[in-house]
């Protein structure tokens, strides 16, 4: 999680990922055809293209009661058809494509107050009727269990899990609770040990939560149990998943402990971002992770791995969430354009951080985007970030998660 100021106020932004994708470094090739026409319906990222180059598309943004479906036209070109942010290199002929969405019912989180070991735990819960499973999710560095419930990307997150039929908790790290550095590493954050389900709080507190869902009749031990997690959440759902069993963990921008891989028999997904810039992540930390699920696959252990790619920053994506219209969207495109912040394809360049720099020095350099609201600064940040495939949490492969959930590597 990294600490961003704006005017002055100090606010926290919880870290994670979205948008995995399978191929190497996914650069933008030279132009060296006649273009061709992307048209995209329900959605955006169409235009002019070249043969050979690098097409994002996105499907319209969705309401509270709508998730994603999948794409139809020429999806055999689509990195994942079943995304609602896909790629492709552009063909030498002119495609096509459609963006479904599907309906579902509303619901809303509850939150409650829950006794843990030591003290009273923050907790947001939703168990649809009939659930299939539970799924626990985890917050990074410094994060809490409203950071999650109130992130837009996790949003998008819980509501395909319970479109798929799964059950959410989510609860804090004791340190998040108590608001103090307990172990003296610098941060708050998750106890990854003692491996011991009574003596590390962080373990013992899943436990009782969980425990009193299952004493309030609301769900059962039969149902199997699965955990997703993000930057510190991520090495936590590692070491969580194998103390009790889990059927399958997701890691978003987290490699794993180190010695994990020799001896876990838990199906193990990794989401990682091409340009991490997390100091306990990056680089190193991709290629680790990437070393873990070699380790596990070659032990016969089901692991998938995914690494999301930079994308464009199109007006639309900024007004996603709704807190900015698209009209505010274009007009702070053609802002960060005027800046150099954004070149002539519309990807960012630079990083979020230096941006936040330059309107702190220079408020009125940004006439725009200083005046949105602290909140749709935030937002404007977040998907900044996620654009980048910084480390960040992401909703762009929801599918390939909810796939992992449901069937692992069968």
């Amino acid at each position: 999680m990294r600490i961003i100021l704006f005017l002055g106020i100090s606010v926290l932004v919880s870290g994670a990922i979205t948008s995995c994708s399978k191929s190497s470094d996914n650069p933008i090739p030279p132009n060296n055809t006649d273009s061709f026409t992307v048209t995209v319906n329900n959605g955006y990222g169409g235009g002019k293209f070249k043969t050979g180059d690098t097409v994002h598309i996105f499907s319209n943004a969705w309401g509270t009661n709508q998730v994603f479906g999948s794409w139809a036209g020429d999806i055999n070109l689509l990195d994942a058809p079943e995304e609602w942010h896909s790629w492709f290199i552009m063909p030498n002929r002119n495609v096509v494509f459609t963006g479904n969405l599907l309906g579902m019912q509303s619901f809303v989180l509850h939150n409650e107050s829950i006794m843990g070991r030591d003290r009273v735990k923050n907790v947001y819960s939703y168990f649809p009727a009939g659930h299939k499973g539970i799924v626990y999710l985890l917050h990074g560095t410094s994060g809490t269990a409203s950071n999650i419930a109130g992130d837009y990307e996790w949003q998008q997150f819980i509501k395909d899990l319970v479109y798929n039929n799964y059950g959410i908790i989510i609860t804090e790290a004791e340190e998040a609770t108590t608001h103090t550095d307990a172990n003296g590493d610098g941060k708050l954050r998750w106890y990854l040990l003692p491996v011991d389900t009574i003596n590390n709080v962080d373990f013992a507190n899943i436990r009782i939560i969980t425990d009193t869902f299952y004493n309030r009749g609301i769900t059962n031990r039969q149902k199997p149990r699965y955990s997703i997690g993000m930057s510190n959440g991520g090495f936590f759902s590692g070491a969580l998943s194998y103390v009790y069993h889990f059927k399958a963990g997701v890691q978003y921008c987290a490699q794993g402990g180190s010695n994990l891989p020799s001896f876990t028999t838990i199906p193990t997904q990794f989401c990682m971002a091409r340009f991490d810039d997390n100091d306990e992540v990056g680089p190193a930390g991709n290629a680790a992770a990437l070393n873990y699920f070699n380790q596990l696959n070659a032990r016969g252990i089901c692991s998938k791995y995914f690494i999301t790619e930079r994308s464009p920053l199109y007006p639309e994506r900024i007004a996603r969430s709704g807190e900015i219209s698209v009209a505010q969207g274009m007009n702070i495109v053609n802002e960060l354009k005027l800046k150099n912040y954004m070149d002539n394809r519309d990807y960012f360049t630079g990083n979020s951080d230096s941006l936040v720099a330059a309107l702190q020095a220079n408020p009125n350099q940004f006439p725009v985007i200083s005046n949105l609201s602290l909140n749709q600064k935030l937002f404007l940040v977040s998907q900044i970030n996620i654009a980048l495939a910084s480390h960040h949490i992401y909703s762009d492969y929801n599918r390939a998660t909810i796939h992992f959930l449901n069937v692992q590597c069968q």
